[in-house]
């Protein structure tokens, strides 16, 4: 049993001393606070004292000189601690709080009834700190100083003339303007102010002080929950943004990213490159050789966006080039797709695609499209434009859907351009979408051939266009160019 309370204790220091870690730049911070406080409090007692001088209060010097000195020498004194250890010390937080309760109680004591609402100070400072047992302990000794200086200053400080109780018809005569020396020669006594003064104006203040009290210890105990809640929330969203930077990464992987891609093979140059709106997208390329002679590329669209777009557009990436792996054509391999994505569909999410298969000796290329952009052609010395083939019905969108193929003959020297509806609908602050126009115009700037470049001088187009707005969908674009048998 005294084992499993030792392990107790000694779990609960390790949970305090990392709770002080947590914690550790908000006592930072009401330390700064703190020494602003004291600041404060030495010009407050420096212009006390000159209203002393001045005769605006009517406490005489040899009442109110030695207290305010003394205060302002603690003043200055935690003032240097403070910057000694430059607001980074666990224990300066309870030297600031004895040090303020102390100093006010000096003006208490001096002030009496004048300066009651000072208890108040440290206990709502405290509470900076979100430890309700360092503002329950700050209530505790404020009550005892302030007890102590409410005494004190029954008999030396500031008199209230309405705890002092005087036989009917009494006058009292002030002599060398101090008022409590009058009280005195009338014949109150020592025990009577302090008395008085505890009872009838101390015990009231303090009721209302520990009503403040108790709402600084919730507000501690809140505050604390609060900073404990948010640090949580910053642990997840650090933990979820490194599983999406892990994600981008994973899916950057997923696609072809080495260029060259196929640099033994001379009959053809392709380039592609994907920029998600978010960490990770919906919009995948593909290309690969099915065999010697057959090159299979697609340019996919998922729906929607971020982690669901991602893994969506990873399954169907693998059923497609699972389907084309097998020596389909390029209808059934849409076909095929479509009724395994729609087998298995419950969020209903769907994909528009373009799968083309190039024979790389002949230049034939045989094409489907579902549902996506049309692609751009260009025709060797000639212009780009777009081809428009006939769409087929999105993968995933409706069960039994079937796909129409046809097919081209790319010439040595012709270009295929493939991309997603992120490129024409690129929005600039205004709202004004990039569009199909803008990008066959950029296309057809100059002789470009590389398809690397071409690339290169669409985005600039691009990021010229919108100027920093916010990218709201995937941009992907794909370049090949036939270059044939050599």
């Amino acid at each position: 049993m005294k084992d499993k309370r030792e392990t107790s204790f000694w779990q609960r220091l390790s949970q305090s001393l990392t709770a002080d870690e947590m914690f550790h730049e908000t006592e930072v911070q009401a330390n700064r606070l703190g020494s602003l406080i004291l600041l404060c409090s030495g010009i407050i007692l420096v212009l006390i004292l000159v209203l002393a001088v001045l005769g605006i209060f009517p406490l005489s010097m040899e009442t109110i000189f030695p207290p305010a000195i003394q205060a302002i020498v603690e003043v200055l004194i935690l003032l240097l601690i403070c910057r000694w250890k430059k607001n980074d010390t666990w224990w300066l937080k309870y030297l600031l709080i004895i040090g303020l309760i102390i100093v006010y109680a000096r003006l208490d004591s001096m002030l009496t009834h004048k300066a009651a609402i000072l208890m108040v100070l440290p206990v709502v400072f405290s509470s900076r700190y979100f430890s309700r047992r360092l503002t329950v302990f700050a209530s505790l000794f404020t009550t005892v100083v302030f007890a102590f200086s409410s005494a004190w200053g029954a008999t030396h400080g500031m008199i209230n003339l309405n705890i002092v109780t005087m036989p009917a018809g009494t006058e009292i005569i002030a002599t060398g303007g101090f008022l409590g020396e009058a009280v005195e020669n009338a014949g109150a006594s020592a025990d009577m102010l302090i008395r008085n003064t505890l009872l009838y104006d101390f015990l009231p203040k303090w009721l209302m002080f520990s009503i403040a009290a108790i709402i600084s210890c919730n507000i501690a105990r809140r505050g604390r929950d609060m900073v404990i809640t948010q640090h949580e929330k910053d642990v997840a969203n650090a933990r979820i943004e490194s599983e999406l930077n892990l994600a981008t990464r994973i899916q950057a992987d997923m696609l072809p990213n080495i260029f060259p891609a196929f640099p033994d093979r001379p009959e053809f140059d392709i380039y592609a490159c994907m920029d998600p709106a978010r960490e990770v997208g919906g919009d995948f390329y593909d290309f690969f050789l099915i065999d010697e002679d057959h090159l299979c590329m697609v340019m996919a669209d998922v729906s929607g966006k971020g982690v669901p777009a991602a893994l969506f557009m990873m399954a169907s990436k693998i059923i497609l080039a699972n389907n084309a792996q097998s020596g389909k054509t390029p209808s059934q391999i849409l076909t095929d797709t479509n009724a395994a994505i729609c087998s298995n569909n419950r969020e209903e999410m769907f994909v528009t695609a373009w799968l083309g298969i190039l024979e790389l000796s002949t230049g034939k290329l045989t094409a489907a499209n579902a549902g996506h952009e049309y692609p751009v052609l260009r025709r060797p010395d000639g212009s780009f434009e777009l081809y428009k083939d006939q769409h087929g019905f999105v993968i995933g969108g409706l069960d039994n859907a079937k796909y129409r193929e046809y097919e081209l003959t790319l010439e040595p020297g012709a270009e295929l351009f493939l991309y997603t509806d992120g490129l024409p609908e690129a929005t600039d602050a205004e709202g004004n979408m990039f569009g199909t126009e803008r990008m066959l115009t950029i296309l057809n700037e100059g002789k470009e051939t590389v398809p690397d470049h071409i690339l290169k001088k669409v985005r600039d187009g691009v990021d010229g266009f919108v100027n920093g707005a916010e990218q709201f969908d995937d941009l992907t674009m794909l370049c090949l160019e036939y270059k044939g048998k050599t």
